[in-house]
This record gives structure tokens, C-alpha cells and sequence, in this order.
């Protein structure tokens, strides 16, 4: 599904909708992060079921982790409601001699265990998202080369999820036709042991492929210059982020020159890293194309990308909330924030329609 949009168009969308839910506790703003993320999942759960391609289908496989997500919002709603005795406005209360929970629940406790789910869920569904239309192969090919290591763990970690899931459907309808019921916990050692297998026979395939296509073998040696080179400038980047980060946080009276040590350290960082990731050689058998609706795409997540940056650093009561006194438990609204959330439904309108060789 990665065709349908260029991979980095999808990063940047990724970015921009991370960053807006981690700058922002005004939950009528998440809701509507929230909405957006969800139709345009919604949008590619339909085009999974109406296409018969494998790389259509890993939405289906991230349907049961987006049910996990909203199960433990549920879980943090009751459990902060539970344990906070904290507020003005108060539903009932349990008696004070019960451990923990005993004590006032209150409306405050429930919304703030609310909004913190909800933060939650709006990650796990966007991750969810960007997983499905990329997959862990176009993931590790979007590594830096000076991180194939890294990568390759990446790929493994986000992989392992889903593919656990579908390994799981496969080995119980397989079961099923052979008469195999569950009737106790008992039952169900055969599927774990036919789980742990399919597991370790997918992980000597993965190694066995990444070792014969040359995988990391390919590095060039560096001269006792270059590497010293690298070694200093990583260390200079580190020394100049955690510089701007005491200055960020014990000089508010700078914020520019705390935001000027912080580019300049990822500068340093980033030029010392990619010089050390050209020593790693790649093959490229194809490219991805980029199209105009990449660029739609890419524009609408770098405006609310940037939009919550400047939200955060320049406005950041805009988006702050908070439900315990003395703050208001009304949340404030603004329409033209409003709308910028939305944007993370760009995707559901620009994709293209399924292929006739994709249709069942």
C-alpha cells in the first residue's frame, strides 16, 4: 500500500500527528485527531477486506492492537478515577476505610484518566496507521545507513506484533478443522508451542534472506582521520544538546539561545552521522515516485507539524488543560484549531482507488 503514497510523505504525516497529540491535553482537540485517525483507518480497513495483495492486509493484522488500545483507555479512566480523590465535583464516594480507592470519585479524576487515554489512543491509532500502509521492509529501507543495526531491530519489534497476531488466527482455524477445542487453560499449551515455532522459523528466515541479500556486509573502511572526525563531532553535538536543554530549562530568560544550542547540537549530530552512514553501501532496484498528491500530503502535515511547534513554544495556554482547581473543567475551543487537527484525514481523500488486479 506504500504505492499509494510516497514513504515519506507518510513519515511526515506521522510526525506532524505525533507531535500535535504530545504538545496538546485539550481533549476536544484530540477528539478530533482522534475522529480523523480513525476514518481514515476505517477507509484503509475497507480497502484491506476488498483487496486479495498480502501488503493490503496489514491493517487487518493492527485491528486487534487498536482494540487493546481502547480496552486500557477504559483502564485509565477507571483506575484514575479510583485512585485520585482529587476535585470540586464530587459523583460518590466509597468508604474511607477501604485501601486505595476509598474516598471521594470525583468528575475531575475521571476526566483527567479521560484525556491521558486518550493521548494513548490517538498514538497507538496513528502508529497503527503508518505500519499498515508501510510495512517493516519499507521501514528498515528508510533507515540511515550509519543505523542498519538499529533497523533491523526496528523492523523486527514493529513486525512482530501483527505477524503474532495472524500466526495466531492461522494456527486456531487449523485447529478448528482438525476438531481441536479449548475447553480450559490447559487446551491452549498446543497453540503456544505451535506459536513459539512459527516464531523461531520466522526469525531464521529473516536471517537467512538479510544474510544472502548482503545485508550490512557491505561497509567501507574509514581512515584513523575520518573516524576521529565522527567520534568528535557526535560528541560536540551531545555536549551542545545538552547545553541548549540546561539552558532551555534553568535560563527562561534565553529561550533563543536555548533553541540555538539545541539546532546547533542536532546539526553536529546529524552531519557526523550521515558522514559515518556513507561508509554503508546500498543497492536501490527501485525507486519510489513521487506525485502530486505526495505533495498535498506533505504540505498539510508540514502545516500542522509546524503549527503545534510554534502552538507549544509561542502559545502554549492555547493548547494546555487541565482539570483539577484552580483551572476551569471546561476545556477552551478555538474553530481554527479545530480545523487543523483534521488534517491528519488528508490521506482518506487523496488515495487513489484499489487497483481492478487487487479486487477479489
Amino acid at each position: 500500500m506504500n504505492a499509494d503514497f510516497h514513504p515519506y510523505a507518510w513519515t511526515l504525516w506521522l510526525a506532524a500527528g505525533m507531535t500535535a497529540v504530545l504538545v496538546t491535553r485539550n481533549p476536544l482537540y484530540l477528539i478530533i485527531l482522534l475522529l480523523a485517525a480513525g476514518f481514515l483507518y476505517a477507509v484503509l480497513l475497507r480497502r484491506a477486506g476488498q483487496s486479495t495483495d498480502a501488503a493490503h492486509s496489514q491493517p487487518l493484522a493492527w485491528r486487534v492492537i487498536v482494540r487493546l488500545a481502547f480496552f486500557l483507555w477504559g483502564f485509565a479512566i477507571l483506575f484514575n478515577a479510583l485512585t485520585v480523590h482529587v476535585g470540586q465535583h464530587i459523583l460518590f464516594s466509597f468508604p474511607a476505610a477501604w485501601p486505595i480507592i476509598g474516598g471521594s470519585i470525583t468528575l475531575e479524576a475521571i476526566i483527567y484518566g479521560f484525556v491521558t487515554g486518550l493521548n494513548f489512543v490517538s498514538l497507538i491509532l496513528l502508529f497503527a496507521i503508518y505500519n499498515s500502509v508501510l510495512g517493516p521492509h519499507t521501514i528498515l529501507r528508510m533507515i540511515p545507513g550509519f543505523a542498519y543495526q538499529t533497523g533491523v531491530a526496528i523492523s523486527i519489534a514493529i513486525s512482530f506484533a501483527p505477524q503474532t497476531v495472524i500466526a495466531w488466527s492461522e494456527i486456531r482455524e487449523a485447529q478448528r478443522l482438525r476438531g481441536h477445542k479449548v475447553k480450559g487453560l490447559r487446551d491452549t499449551w498446543p497453540l503456544f508451542v505451535s506459536l513459539l515455532g512459527y516464531g523461531l522459523d520466522r526469525a531464521i528466515q529473516l536471517a537467512e534472506s538479510m544474510d544472502a541479500r548482503g545485508f550490512g556486509g557491505r561497509i567501507l573502511p574509514a581512515s584513523p582521520r575520518q573516524t576521529w572526525l565522527i567520534r568528535l563531532g557526535t560528541i560536540a553535538g551531545l555536549l551542545l544538546l545538552l547545553a541548549g536543554l540546561i539552558v532551555k530549562s534553568y535560563y527562561r530568560s534565553l529561550p533563543w539561545a536555548g533553541l540555538g544550542l539545541l539546532a546547533g547540537g542536532a546539526l553536529l549530530m546529524g552531519l557526523s552521522l550521515w558522514r559515518g552512514g556513507r561508509r554503508v553501501q546500498r543497492t536501490r532496484y527501485r525507486r519510489w515516485l513521487w506525485r502530486p498528491r505526495d505533495t498535498v500530503l506533505a504540505l498539510g502535515s508540514a502545516l500542522l507539524l509546524v503549527a503545534a511547534l510554534l502552538l507549544s513554544w509561542l502559545f502554549p495556554q492555547a493548547l494546555f488543560y487541565y482539570p483539577y482547581p484552580p483551572y476551569d473543567i471546561l476545556p477552551a475551543f478555538h474553530p481554527l484549531l479545530g480545523l487543523l487537527f483534521i488534517l491528519p484525514l488528508l490521506p482518506a481523500f487523496l488515495l487513489p482507488p484499489p487497483t481492478s488486479e487487487n479486487l477479489p
